[in-house]
């Protein structure tokens, strides 16, 4: 019995090392990296060499880079700082474009005039000037407005350029700097926005989720989403900003917020919503699935292992057991006979049970009995 008792003693240590395992390899894999995995490495210094090396040979920065000119500012000159941050000096140009704008907010700028320009409002002064290595140049921007315009936002970009400079024989390469200016002419002012659509993946396995929204321009003046007028995603009760930017007038913009921190497991409902004029809001909604497909079946194979090695436990458990039993029922079986004074047969019981019977014990007289 002392045999049987120790098996199951080690069969029940095993099963519970087994329990704390499933739950110790289900608690990794749900908790994902740990802090330390998360935490970004500290930013190695600069090396002293970096500070000190020379600036690039063309380096041309303008300031503003984006103007937005309201109906009460169109009489009043505007003004862009303009500065050589190069090693070499810079003849600068100033022109003018028209320009649209792409899906994805990129500018193309164009020689004719695109809806809704400005291209032959503008003039720049100066409109040509030299610049010495660490030079900064101001240049005024005014302002003419035809008569009778289109109420709205009317656009032009002014560029500051370098021409290339060089012989017939190599490339040439203009360089510059294209700023959009956004005027808005007195009238009635609608920014309306509308959303069409707002897409995602519809599943995914953990963070990042991207959700692109469609903004479409229905107004007479662009719409900003900058500073206070940042725009974010409701999602899974949280806020998911989207960068900043701006839908021109008559067109369509798409942009992408990125989420990076989504719960391990939901169906989550996003929702971008643009307030509009008289108190409406556009708004538009999508659903994504988040579930940890690895992880999960990280958790089932690990599962399913130690089930296998439970099984191979609990057979050999069996198998101990069984043993036990036969050994207690031979040793039970020894001590009954012992004890009733029978003897145990052995390999050569048989010349004991069936060679020679012994001898009758004789009668008073002698002889053998009768049979």
């Amino acid at each position: 019995m002392a045999a049987v008792r120790v098996v199951a003693s080690r069969v029940r240590l095993g099963l519970r090392v087994t329990a704390a395992a499933v739950l110790v390899l289900w608690g990794a894999a749900l908790a994902g990296p740990g802090p330390a995995a998360l935490a970004s490495p500290p930013a190695p210094h600069a090396p002293a060499s970096v500070a000190s090396k020379p600036t690039a040979d063309f380096s041309l920065t303008v300031s503003p880079t984006r103007l937005v000119i309201p109906q009460e500012q169109l009489s009043k000159d505007q003004h862009f700082a303009v500065t050589n941050h190069g090693r070499l000096p810079l003849d600068v140009v100033v022109n003018r474009a028209g320009f649209t704008s792409g899906r994805d907010g990129t500018l193309r700028f164009q020689r004719t005039e695109a809806p809704y320009s400005a291209l032959t409002w503008i003039s720049a002064s100066p409109a040509k000037f030299h610049l010495e290595p660490g030079a900064r140049q101001v240049v005024a921007v005014r302002i003419a407005v035809p008569r009778d315009p289109e109420p709205g936002d009317h656009h032009v970009a002014i560029l500051f350029m370098v021409p290339a400079v060089g012989d017939q024989k190599q490339i040439k390469l203009n360089r510059g700097i294209g700023v959009p200016l956004y005027i808005t002419v007195p009238g009635p002012v609608d920014d309306t926005v509308k959303i069409p659509s707002l897409r995602t993946s519809g599943f995914a396995m953990g963070g990042p989720v991207h959700f692109t929204a469609t903004f479409q321009d229905t107004g007479t003046v662009h719409r900003d989403f900058r500073e206070k007028g940042h725009l974010n995603l409701q999602v899974d009760g949280r806020d998911v900003a989207f960068p900043d930017f701006t839908v021109q007038r008559g067109t369509t913009r798409e942009v992408t917020a990125r989420w990076d921190d989504p719960p391990l497991m939901c169906i989550c409902r996003a929702k971008v919503s643009v307030p509009g004029p008289h108190g409406t809001l556009q708004s538009a909604k999508a659903t994504v699935v988040v579930f940890p497909v690895w992880p999960a079946v990280a958790v089932l194979a690990g599962i399913l292992a130690i089930s296998l090695i439970g099984v191979l436990v609990r057979r050999r458990y069996r198998t101990q057991v069984l043993k036990a039993a036969r050994s207690l029922r031979h040793e039970d079986d020894l001590t009954g006979l012992s004890r009733s004074g029978s003897t145990v047969p052995h390999d050569n019981a048989g010349v004991d049970l069936f060679g020679d019977f012994p001898e009758s014990d004789p009668g008073p007289e002698g002889d053998t009995p009768n049979r």
